[in-house]
Order: C-alpha cells, then sequence, then structure tokens
C-alpha cells in the first residue's frame, strides 16, 4: 500500500521562522492540557508486532480517558477543546496525528461513558454498567491487527474500546471501514518518518546557525514554499473554515533598545495568536514610531507587512527592528529646524508602535504602545493619524 505524503506538507506543527523575522510558538500555561500532553506523545513505528506494546496503548488510553472525562465532568473544557490545547504542547506530533489520535480518544471515552465504566471517583474500570452488554467486561484492541501491519501495532491511533464479547477474533477479517483504516494508519507512520527526518534536519540546522548570521531557511532547514505548503495541508484538512473570520489576539513591547547587541536598532516583539478553531491567513501591519527632540512630533522610524500563515491555535513571536538609530538623525533635525551648531545637543527618540492585523481587509486585532496610538489603530480609529506622519 503506497502513500505519497511529502515531508514538508506533514510538517505543520513544527513553528517556521519566516525570513527575518523571528517565530516561535509558545502556548499559554494550561495545567490540565499540560497534563494530558505527557501522554499523548508519539510512538515510533515499529518493524514487528509485539503483543506488550497493545498492553502500554491500553495504560496509555485509560490515563487519557481519564483526565478527559476529570475535565468534562468538573469546570474544564471538554474532550475536543481539551485535546486541542494538549497538542499545542506537542510539537513533535504532526497534524494527521494529532487528527487520528483525538478521534480515538474521543471515541473511547464516548464508549466508556456510554457504558457508565467510570466510578464515582472518575476511574476507569472495566466492568460494563449500562447498556446491552451490562454485567459483561471491555477490552482495548487494535483496529487494525499488528500482525497484518506490525508499524501500527505500537500506534495510539489504532486502538478502540470494545465488549469482550464484540472482541476481534482471529477467523474474522477486516471490513471494509477497516481497510480505509489502514490506509489512514499508513499515512500516520509515514508522517512520523517525515518528522524523524525533520528532526534530524532541525538538529543540522541549529549547527548551521551557528556559523551564519542569517540562515536562508528556517530551523527545521526548510524553505518559505515548503513552509507554504505546510500551512495548506492544514487548510485542506479544516475546509471551508479557513474561509471564516478568525479569532486573532495580538499583543507587542518594545523589547530591545539600541546597543552592539542589535546593531544600534530599536527591537519591537509582538506575538499574534489565533484562537479561532481552524487555520487562518492575516496580514499584520506593523508601525514603529519615533518623536523629534525639539517640536516632539511624531514620525514613522519603520512600517511593514507580514503575511501569516497561522495553525489553529498557534501563537506567532515575530520581531521587528527599525534601521540604525543614527540614520534618522539628521532628517528629525531638519525637521525641528536645528541649527548646525546645535545638532550635537541632539538626540533620536523612539516613541512607540502600532500593529493592526487583517483577515481580507477586514480588521480583526490591534494593539499599541499607548492610549493615543491604540485610539489610531484599534476599531473606528482615525488611522489617517499614521499614515499622515513624516517617514524618516
Amino acid at each position: 500500500m503506497k502513500c505519497n505524503v511529502s515531508l514538508p506538507v506533514l510538517l505543520i506543527l513544527f513553528i517556521a521562522l519566516i525570513g527575518s523575522v523571528g517565530v516561535h510558538s509558545a502556548p499559554k500555561l494550561n495545567p490540565a492540557a499540560q497534563a494530558l500532553a505527557r501522554h499523548l506523545g508519539p510512538s515510533r513505528p515499529t518493524e514487528k508486532f509485539n503483543p506488550a506494546d497493545t498492553e502500554e496503548l491500553s495504560r496509555r488510553m485509560i490515563t487519557v480517558i481519564e483526565l478527559v472525562h476529570s475535565s468534562d465532568r468538573g469546570n474544564g473544557p471538554g474532550p475536543e477543546s481539551l485535546l486541542d490545547k494538549a497538542f499545542e504542547f506537542r510539537p513533535d506530533v504532526g497534524p494527521w496525528e494529532r487528527l487520528m489520535v483525538s478521534r480515538a480518544v474521543i471515541n473511547a471515552w464516548s464508549e466508556a461513558s456510554a457504558m457508565n465504566l467510570f466510578g464515582k471517583d472518575g476511574k476507569f474500570g472495566d466492568r460494563i454498567h449500562k447498556g446491552r452488554h451490562e454485567g459483561g467486561r471491555v477490552v482495548f484492541e487494535l483496529i487494525i491487527p499488528g500482525e497484518a501491519y506490525p508499524p501500527g501495532s505500537n500506534q495510539f491511533a489504532n486502538l478502540r474500546l470494545v465488549p469482550d464479547s464484540e472482541k476481534r477474533t482471529k477467523a474474522i477479517e477486516p471490513n471494509h471501514r477497516e481497510v480505509a483504516f489502514q490506509e489512514q494508519l499508513a499515512k500516520l507512520v509515514n508522517e512520523q518518518r517525515d518528522y524523524a527526518l525533520a528532526a534530524n534536519k532541525a538538529k543540522q540546522a541549529r549547527k548551521d546557525d551557528a556559523k551564519r548570521e542569517a540562515p536562508a531557511t528556517n530551523a527545521l532547514g526548510q524553505s518559505q514554499k515548503e513552509q507554504d505548503k505546510i500551512w495548506e495541508e492544514a487548510a485542506t484538512l479544516a475546509g471551508d473554515k479557513v474561509k471564516m473570520p478568525p479569532n486573532i489576539r495580538v499583543k507587542g513591547a518594545k523589547e530591545a533598545s539600541p546597543s552592539k547587541m542589535t546593531q544600534n536598532r530599536w527591537r519591537v516583539g509582538a506575538r499574534v495568536h489565533n484562537t479561532s478553531y481552524h487555520p487562518t491567513e492575516v496580514k499584520a501591519e506593523v508601525w514603529i514610531l519615533g518623536i523629534t527632540d525639539r517640536k516632539r512630533d511624531y514620525y514613522v522610524m519603520s512600517r511593514s507587512e507580514h503575511t501569516l500563515k497561522l495553525r489553529q491555535g498557534e501563537a506567532r513571536d515575530l520581531d521587528f527592528f527599525t534601521r540604525a538609530e543614527n540614520s534618522y538623525k539628521n532628517k528629525a533635525d531638519d525637521h525641528d529646524g536645528v541649527p548646525k551648531n546645535e545638532r550635537n545637543r541632539t538626540k533620536v527618540n523612539y516613541h512607540g508602535f502600532a500593529i493592526r492585523v487583517f483577515f481580507n481587509d477586514d480588521l480583526v486585532a490591534a494593539t499599541a504602545s499607548n492610549a493615543r496610538l491604540a485610539s489610531w489603530v484599534g476599531p473606528g480609529g482615525d488611522t489617517s493619524e499614521l499614515s499622515r506622519l513624516p517617514k524618516f
């Protein structure tokens, strides 16, 4: 069975570094999601079926559905939401595996709930207390038998919960759904192998980055074209949801002043967070403003636009730089009419930043370093104030 799956398309959970803009993903602290994430890591595909792997998968699944059940019956997020949040802490899990594992966990939890397998303390038990199999017991089994497809025999996504009376016997051939599932499982296995290759590329890229100032690719050795293909895979999985306006949060801060480390530039950091349940493509518009030393007039130090392809739940951190500090000096002094013999008394002043994020030309988020700038870029703000500023 052949699955033609390209490496860059499948590495969606790795974070791309776009051009000269530094990027990384940093999910917010979430104890419940982090606890769940510890049990959702990938298992390297095996070459030979070992029944002990099924026992280990069963123990993991029990732990996972107990955590899901605890959140669902308490004040925490439901199963789907909790899994989405947990996978934010698993950049080593690809998009296809994320989808299949989520499906397996939700199916197992739903079956366990329907058969009333959880006790008052929230712990899983194998005795059925509800339904037509009441009084019987449940077992975990592989959807695709290990003998039929060894590489999938240790995969979490290949596990299901069934009444003991309905478990598969060796005499039963896989049905058409299980045959189709094996194709999906093969895609997951290929994805994991690609991730292993990517990890090696990332390790080599880090070594290469230390030897050169500006890498031509991101930390995984991916070109911009490859990164775009990664996002397109996520968009394909999401379907028409990609066309929906996203929920975006944006914040920023001045993170560095001119120094030798910054090559005498100011640095502004920003985080653009797609809190939607689908990937999206947005445009970030970033203004960095200075203020003249004498007239105290604003001017534009830097203005840039950046197209961001964000996965579901992705928070991307960006760095923006001005030019070198002294490059603004003469124009700022000219603007203020400072005499030549007094220019050694003036200095270049940073004022602040303003950031707007657009989806199909509609403003979806904005932030600024102070209230006045926020009034210009926020919903209903007068952005003409920015466009009228001189550019030095």
